[in-house]
């Protein structure tokens, strides 16, 4: 497993990843993995000492989710 620097260089300032989960390891300095997962190579991970640190990592690395209104359970209006 990788563990980034806190510069974070590898993240190469692009979304490069669909989606990414946060496991629990036994770890006592970095007890949180970030799976990350994309379109074209396998899945990397990276650890972290705490879920703000991994939860930040993910919202840098992917896509946002497009909008959806929850009341409705239907696509939101276009604004």
């Amino acid at each position: 497993m990788s563990t980034p620097d806190d510069n974070f260089p590898d993240e190469g300032g692009h979304m490069s990843s669909r989606y990414g989960r946060i496991v629990r390891t036994a770890d006592a300095d970095r007890p949180y993995t970030v799976i990350l997962t994309h379109d074209q190579c396998a899945e990397t991970t990276y650890d972290f000492a705490t879920m703000q640190e991994a939860e930040a990592f993910i919202r840098r690395n992917t896509p946002r989710p497009q909008a959806r209104s929850t009341f409705w359970d239907r696509d939101a209006p276009e604004v």
